[in-house]
């Protein structure tokens, strides 16, 4: 009986040994799994932090290496203008030469500095002393020379010293005083905060050392952090953690490559104990090397987050695997299967939940967005007709009338624009858009985008200011119509949201080229009402506005930026967006655009004034308001009209005259009878001299891109946009009236 006993009690404990050592074999295995997890992470994140601390510390010597750049062309033109000038007699004279120089050179951070013979200096600031640094100006010393030294008479500052010897010395003939050397000093105080890198806060540390490690210049928050003479066995005394070893450093640096590696650092003032990044990247005029000193838990924050945030969810994943695991032993003991449908209960509850949310947003997106619309194209449209009755009951009131009138062209506008970002916006999620690809002129696009710009700041006291770089590769094959959208619609929110005072900047400058391609760089920015933090990752969304109260002031479908964000990735390129509330936005495109391989060099056509004086139009145009408007427009400017109510009536209007009737055709494209199409096509194969050479100008509320691409196949030589704008209406026809004048 005893021995029946032991054997039930045996095979009772084997199920429990059994899952126990389940368990800790589950345990075993995630420990080691995360421990060659953390191992390649960490190898990952120091080599990530490496590349991103390499790249600063590069910009920071490219930095020095420009301003290096700078002042030796200072310092050819010092040269130049020393032994250029015959009329030296005396110190004085040579002082006063010095100090002209301040019209090239930044009188407030740089200096020009003579040098004679006897070892004597002249400085463009009118001050006159005994050059100490002896050595620099020596027989046996380099002709050329950049130095970091203070100025004798300028105590406390250090300066940047870019030293030549003059190729023959320059006799100050009155004084018998010969200059042997010039030199262009700059105050380094004028770069200090570009030797630093303004993410890390005020824990960026900057060095300069020449090949062996001794320091030439510091910047540095912390007095007590890393003073000593030479850098590099200064930090031969911490431990590496990361990259290497320090003999590998130094062959670097003598190699003039870039590199960087992570050390602990005992900090003797505080007891603690701290990792650091170190990275180096040579200034190439010199031969001198920068050292970025920056705190791993600030390089590394939010990656250190991450891994913490990694951490525990791994530890939360280890423990509900074995919650899990023995969970789903019992379950097999006692039955499962409820436990199963129970489960699979719960997550199509969660899933239907889910959906209802989702679908009452989706509702709630709508009824939102179509309450707006009623608001927003209401209110122009109530302002049309309340402005339109006022105007007939002052009809006699010019001035109330003229006021009346352009309220309404104002409030047409605006229900135009809303019109046209809803239409836009239809055809971009409907997959109707594409990228163009038409031969344009860059510096003419950024231009009119500008003068549209300036035009609606009549009412406005804002300042636009262009900033736009001489570009290597001005003529571009790309989508110019939608970059001018884009452009109009980040400069037109910058008039919106700019209040008066304000400064609206829009600049432009090609940073690169590649394969084909020159890739653009455009900044839009401005002093504006700005936005907050919590809004921006939202800017890009359709029918989005950062808040209800703002809608009083400024309307809008919340379209725009949406519509602008869908243009830039059509054309392949990216936009980042800056803002502060109460300071400001700015907007950051960079475009790669085909460059035109056949584009020619010509200057801007400027705006000319308008004369259509003897023009005549044959203007064709169902709609008889739109016909009376189109020709009051062009009868005011000389043009003689002959008017067709369809196509029909155009081409029998123009067969059943002689050739040389008619100037050009302004051609409507949806009418009655016979559409503009089909009459063009007509025309265009007609027997006679002028069929194929007369301009025919399409007028069309169809604005997309394939019907452009309808009139221009049909033999239409421009499409112009109704509402018709007089002005770009007007230069239209007097650009190929003025082109036929020309030629005939």
């Amino acid at each position: 009986m005893e021995n029946r006993k032991g054997e039930r009690a045996s095979q009772k404990k084997r199920p429990i040994v059994g899952i126990v050592s389940a368990v800790i074999l589950l345990i075993i295995i995630l420990v080691l799994l995360l421990a060659n997890y953390f191992r390649t992470l960490n190898s990952q994140l120091f080599e990530e932090r490496k590349v991103h601390l390499i790249e600063f510390t590069d910009k920071v010597a490219e930095v020095i290496d420009s301003v290096g750049a700078s002042a030796w062309n200072q310092v050819y033109a010092c040269r130049h203008m020393l032994t250029n000038n015959d009329e030296l007699t005396t110190t004085q004279g040579l002082v006063e030469l010095l100090a002209s120089t301040w019209d090239f050179i930044d009188a407030g951070n740089s200096l020009a500095v003579a040098i004679d013979s006897d070892g004597n200096y002249y400085a463009s600031d009118g001050h006159i002393g005994y050059w100490t640094a002896n050595d620099a100006t020596a027989p046996k010393a380099e002709n050329h020379q950049q130095l970091i030294m203070e100025i004798p008479h300028i105590a406390g500052e250090i300066y940047f010293l870019f030293l030549e010897r003059l190729p023959e010395p320059v006799e100050i003939s009155g004084e018998g005083k010969k200059i042997t050397h010039i030199a262009v000093a700059n105050n380094i105080n004028s770069i200090r905060n570009q030797m630093s890198v303004s993410g890390f806060g005020e824990e960026c540390y900057s060095y300069i050392i020449n090949k062996d490690g001794r320091r030439l210049y510091e910047y540095t928050y912390e007095k007590n952090f890393l003073r000593s003479f030479n850098l590099l066995r200064a930090i031969e005394a911490y431990p590496i953690v990361n990259g290497g070893s320090y003999d590998a450093l130094q062959d670097v640096l003598k190699g003039g490559e870039s590199t960087a590696l992570e050390f602990e650092y005992y900090e003797e003032a505080t007891g603690e104990t701290r990792n650091w990044f170190v990275a180096n990247s040579a200034i190439e005029s010199t031969g001198w090397q920068v050292l970025l000193f920056v705190p791993t838990d600030v390089l590394g924050a939010h990656t250190n987050a991450i891994v913490d945030q990694t951490i525990r969810f791994f530890a939360g994943v280890a423990v509900i695997l074995v919650l899990v695991f023995g969970m789903m032993l019992f379950v097999i003991m006692v039955g499962r299967s409820d436990k199963k449908l129970m489960e699979q209960q719960e997550k199509t509850n969660a899933a239907l939940a889910a959906a209802v949310e989702e679908a009452q947003s989706a509702n709630k997106a709508k009824s939102e967005f179509l309450s707006y619309m009623s608001h927003d194209i209401r209110t122009p449209i109530n302002g049309i007709m309340g402005m339109t009755d006022i105007a007939i009951k002052h009809i006699d009131e010019k001035e109330c009338t003229l006021d009346c009138l352009g309220k309404i062209q104002s409030s047409s506008h605006h229900l135009l624009n809303l019109i046209n970002d809803v239409l836009t916006m239809s055809r971009i999620e409907s997959g109707r858009t594409e990228a163009g690809h038409a031969p344009f002129d860059l510096r003419l696009c950024l231009a009119n985008c500008a003068s549209i710009i300036e035009g609606q700041l009549t009412t406005w006291e804002l300042a636009l200011v262009r900033e736009f770089e001489e570009l290597k590769h001005p003529f571009l094959i790309g989508d110019e119509l939608h970059l001018r959208q884009v452009f109009i619609n980040i400069l037109g929110n910058s008039v919106k949201f700019t209040p008066d005072g304000g400064t609206i900047y829009f600049r432009a400058k090609e940073i690169r080229e590649e394969e084909g391609k020159a890739v653009f760089r455009f900044e839009l920015e401005d002093t504006g009402i700005g936005m907050k933090p919590e809004f921006l990752p939202h800017l890009f969304d359709p029918f989005v506005q950062e808040d209800g109260g703002t809608r009083t002031t400024y309307k809008g479908t919340g379209l725009g930026m949406s519509i602008t964000k869908k243009f830039v990735d059509l054309m392949g390129g990216t936009i980042q967006v800056e803002s502060r509330l109460n300071e400001g936005t700015k907007f950051i495109l960079e475009l790669p655009i085909e460059i035109d391989p056949e584009g020619r060099t010509e200057e801007i056509d400027h705006a000319v004034d308008i004369n259509l004086k003897g023009l005549k139009v044959l203007l064709v145009e169902d709609n008889e308001l739109n016909l009376e408007i189109a020709q009051v427009i062009l009868e005011e400017q000389g043009a003689i009209v002959t008017p067709a109510e369809n196509g029909k009536l155009a081409v029998e209007t123009f067969e059943q005259n002689p050739a040389g009737t008619f100037d050009m055709i302004l051609m409507d494209i949806m009418m009655p009878v016979m559409d503009g199409i089909t009459a063009t096509k007509i025309i265009r194969e007609m027997e006679r001299p002028d069929a194929k050479t007369i301009p025919i100008l399409a007028m069309t509320a169809n604005a997309y891109d394939e019907d452009i691409r309808r009139t221009r196949e049909a033999g239409m030589n421009v499409h112009i946009s109704k509402p018709i704008n007089p002005d770009m209406l007007l230069k239209t026809l007097e650009h190929f009236y003025r082109k036929d004048s020309a030629s005939s």
